[in-house]
C-alpha cells in the first residue's frame, strides 16, 4: 500500500468543528486513517469496486489438512478431559464456596425487586468504567430465568451500550481516536462497520457483537465512527440476544446443580435431559455465531482493503502525472493478486 512514513496530522469533524489529531510515526500510523469522516472527492473518476461475494480462500495441501484435522482432534481431546476434571472436582467446589453461599445470600439480604435493580444497575453502569458485565448477566439467569432474567438483561445492557455511546461521542472522541491510531487491526474492523448505508452497518455491529472484539471495549470505540445512535444500538440489541440466552442457560444450569447438591438428592431423567439439550443448543449456537462472525468480518475486510488499495493508487497518480497511465494499468491488476473469485465490476 502507498503511504508516506512522516509525522501528519488529520482533521477530523465533530460536532460540526474540526479537531486536530496528530498521529504518531510508526510504519502503521502512517497508514492510519481517521475514522468517522467522508473523505474528499478526488475528481470526476469513479474507483472500481471489488465483488468478494465469491471470495474463496486458498486450497490447503494434503499435509496441512491432515495437520489441522490432528490439532483438532487434539484440542477436543484436551477439552473433554479439562471439561471431566471440572465436572468431577471444580464443579463441586464451585457449589459449595461460591453458588450456594451467593443463594442463601441473596435469599436474606435482598428482596426478588430489590436484587433486580441491582442487577439492572450494574449492567448499566459497569460498561462505564470498562468492567466485565458476565457476572450480572449469569447471576440474572440463575436467580430470575428465561423471561424475567432475560428481560433484565436486555434492559441493562441496552442503557450499558448506550452511557458509553454519548461519553465517548461528547467526551473522548479525540483520545480514542489517538488510541485507535495505535492498533489499526481494530480500526479497519471498526472502517468496516461504518461504510455502507443502515442495513449494512447494523449487521456489522450484530456481526462485531458476536465475535471476540471485547464488549467494553467495542462500546466506546464505535463512537470514532460516523455511525449513529439507532443503528448502533438496534445492532448491539440484536447482536446481545444469543449471548443473552447463553448466560442465563449456565446460569439455570448451575441454580440446578447448586439446589440438587444442598437437598442432596439426584437430577431427573427430565431435568438430565433437559440439561443435555440445552448444553449442546448452548455450545452450537456460541461457536456458530462467532465462526459465521468472524469469516463475515475477514470477507468484510478483504473488500476494504482491496478498495483502500486501488484508493491509495488512484491518489498517487493524481499527485503524479507522468506516472499516471503506470498506476492505472496496477489498479487494474489488483484483482489478479487477490484470493481467487475476487473479482471485479464496473
Amino acid at each position: 500500500m502507498l503511504s508516506n512514513s512522516m509525522l501528519s496530522t488529520s482533521r477530523v469533524p465533530h460536532g460540526g468543528e474540526y479537531d486536530s489529531i496528530e498521529v504518531q510515526d510508526s510504519a502503521d500510523a502512517a497508514d492510519y486513517c481517521p475514522l468517522g469522516h467522508v473523505e474528499e472527492d478526488q475528481g470526476d473518476e469513479e474507483l472500481e469496486e471489488f465483488d468478494v461475494s465469491a471470495v474463496t480462500r486458498p486450497k490447503r495441501g494434503r499435509a496441512t489438512k491432515c495437520w489441522w484435522w490432528t490439532r483438532l482432534i487434539l484440542c477436543g481431546i484436551l477439552l473433554v478431559a479439562f471439561a471431566a476434571i471440572m465436572f468431577h472436582w471444580g464443579v463441586p467446589f464451585f457449589l459449595d464456596k461460591v453458588i450456594i453461599p451467593l443463594m442463601v445470600w441473596e435469599s436474606t439480604k435482598f428482596s426478588k425487586p430489590v436484587l433486580a435493580v441491582i442487577l439492572v444497575l450494574s449492567l448499566a453502569i459497569f460498561p462505564v468504567f470498562v468492567f466485565p458485565s458476565g457476572p450480572s448477566m449469569w447471576l440474572s439467569g440463575m436467580m430470575f430465568g428465561y423471561g424475567f432474567g432475560f428481560l433484565i438483561i436486555m434492559g441493562g445492557t441496552t442503557v450499558g451500550q448506550t452511557l458509553p455511546y454519548f461519553i465517548g461521542r461528547q467526551l473522548l472522541h479525540n483520545r480514542i481516536q489517538r488510541w485507535l491510531a495505535k492498533y489499526p487491526k481494530k480500526a479497519a474492523v471498526l472502517r468496516i462497520a461504518e461504510q455502507g448505508g443502515s442495513f449494512q452497518q447494523i449487521r456489522t455491529i450484530i456481526l462485531l457483537r458476536v465475535s471476540p472484539f471485547p464488549y467494553p471495549l467495542f462500546n466506546y470505540a464505535v463512537t470514532a465512527t460516523n455511525i449513529q445512535y439507532s443503528e448502533y444500538i438496534a445492532g448491539s440489541i440484536l447482536g446481545m440476544v444469543p449471548e443473552a440466552f447463553i448466560t442465563i442457560y449456565s446460569g439455570r444450569l448451575l441454580s440446578t446443580l447448586a439446589d440438587v447438591k444442598n437437598q442432596n438428592r439426584r437430577l431427573t431423567p427430565v431435568e438430565i435431559i433437559y440439561n443435555l439439550v440445552g448444553a449442546c443448543v448452548a455450545v452450537t449456537v456460541a461457536v456458530t455465531a462467532a465462526i459465521y462472525g468472524r469469516r463475515a468480518l475477514q470477507d468484510m475486510e478483504l473488500k476494504e482493503a482491496a478498495e483502500r488499495e486501488a484508493a491509495d493508487m488512484t491518489d498517487f497518480a493524481a499527485d503524479n502525472p507522468t506516472l499516471k497511465q503506470p498506476v492505472i494499468r496496477a489498479i487494474e491488476e489488483i484483482p489478479s493478486s487477490l484470493p481467487e473469485g475476487l473479482t471485479h465490476s464496473k
